[in-house]
């Protein structure tokens, strides 16, 4: 006895089901992509700010330099002890300065002849 042969005939044609299941792997696929965007963008965002107030605090360290002087400090140059109004600042039409807390920097007297200086620069 010889064993019949079995043949199977393919169908022609894509089923619903994998249709469906393609679907749904390229839609999970183009979320991760778009959510990749979105959190790269605001990081891009937020290392522009960062970087705008860099910028901001290093020219206003600079301006201070010239008063860097023993002589001068407590009597007539910024350096003296205390808190200070910077103002605002604005770059690409975007002002810096919070409402309430100006843009300020501090002078407080440490060991020795030396000053600490802190700014404070606030986002729009």
């Amino acid at each position: 006895m010889c064993p019949k042969k079995r043949v199977n005939k393919m169908r022609e044609g894509v089923t619903l089901t994998e249709v469906v299941i393609g679907t749904v792997v390229l839609a999970i696929t183009f979320a991760g992509l778009l959510a990749t965007f979105v959190a790269v963008r605001k990081y891009v965002k937020r290392a522009n700010k960062r970087l705008i107030t860099t910028e901001l605090v290093s020219g206003k360290l600079n301006d201070l330099y010239r008063y860097v002087r023993d002589d001068t400090w407590d009597t007539t140059g910024d350096l003296r002890i205390g808190t200070r109004n910077i103002g605002s600042y604005t770059i690409d039409n975007q002002v810096y300065q919070d409402g309430g807390s100006p843009n300020s920097y501090s002078s407080v007297a440490t060991v020795g002849d030396y000053r600490r200086v802190s700014v404070t620069i606030n986002y729009p």
